[in-house]
Parts: C-alpha cells; structure tokens; sequence
C-alpha cells in the first residue's frame, strides 16, 4: 500500500468518504452530528483549502481506502504542552482496513508532523467508532477527555 501526500485530484473521493463517516457518525448522535444540506460543498471547500497550507498534513493511500488530514496547533496558553499535531478528518473505507491503512496513514501523518515541530498527538474519534478507538489504543495513545452531549429542546 502506497501513502502519499493528499493532491486537489483527491478531493472528490476523500468527500464521498467523508460523506460515509459523517452519515454513520450522525446515526450514533442525531443531533450533534446532524449534516447540513449542503455538507459535501463545505467539506470539498475546506479541504481544498485546507490541503494548501504549511501548517497541515494531508495524506492518502493511492488506492483510494483512506485519508488523513491534520493541522499542527499551540495548546491553549494555560498549558505547556507544545505543539499539538490535531488529527479530526481520518477516514477508512472500511472499519477492517484501521489496522492496516488507518495504521500507516496515522505513522507516516505523526512522522510528517514530527518534522513539523509537533510534541504530541490528538486524534478526534467518536465514542461509538469502536475500530478507530483500538487502533488507537494500539498505537498506546489514552483518552484525554471525553464530551456529552444532549438535546436542550
């Protein structure tokens, strides 16, 4: 499997990934995931923006199972924690292929950021995405906090 740096060319099928997780993502919180109508414009936007820039690591395996996009970010100024390589757009095109394409697209993305001055790792994952959360767990990175969320209506 060959991982390589995310390209405009991508977009389309890193959009229709997306699409799947956040449809997925939406079925397990109705609510705090709910997609807007026009979500696949706005992520396509984004990405595109977003793969522009110096701060970013955007990757892809080139067939197309999976991508990686993450920002290096300062911690807020009450912590010294260094800079924080934040991963949130990480899809696989299927749950069984974390351990494989998700494990190398995550290495290569924390090798890439490492070089970019990053101290530490923090990967968005849902509570339901039980795949995801063993990769992780693999690779020995811990819950650092957790979000609850309910309806106010």
């Amino acid at each position: 499997m060959k991982i390589r740096k995310a390209a405009e060319q991508d977009i389309e099928w890193m959009v229709s990934l997306s699409h799947s997780k956040r449809a997925e993502y939406e079925s397990q919180q109705k609510n705090f995931w709910k997609m807007a109508k026009n979500s696949d414009e706005v992520q396509r936007k984004f990405f595109a923006e977003e793969i522009a820039k110096k701060n970013i690591v955007a990757l892809c395996a080139k067939d197309q199972s999976g991508f990686i996009i993450g920002k290096i970010i300062s911690p807020p100024e009450v912590y010294d924690a260094g800079l924080t390589f934040m991963i949130d757009d990480f899809c696989v095109s299927s749950p069984n292929l974390w351990m494989s394409v998700g494990l190398k697209l995550l290495q290569e993305a924390m090798v890439r950021s490492e070089l970019k001055g990053a101290k530490q790792v923090l990967v968005v994952c849902g509570d339901h995405d039980l795949q995801k959360s063993q990769l992780l767990e693999k690779i020995n990175l811990s819950v650092a906090s957790r979000w609850y969320v309910g309806s106010l209506c």
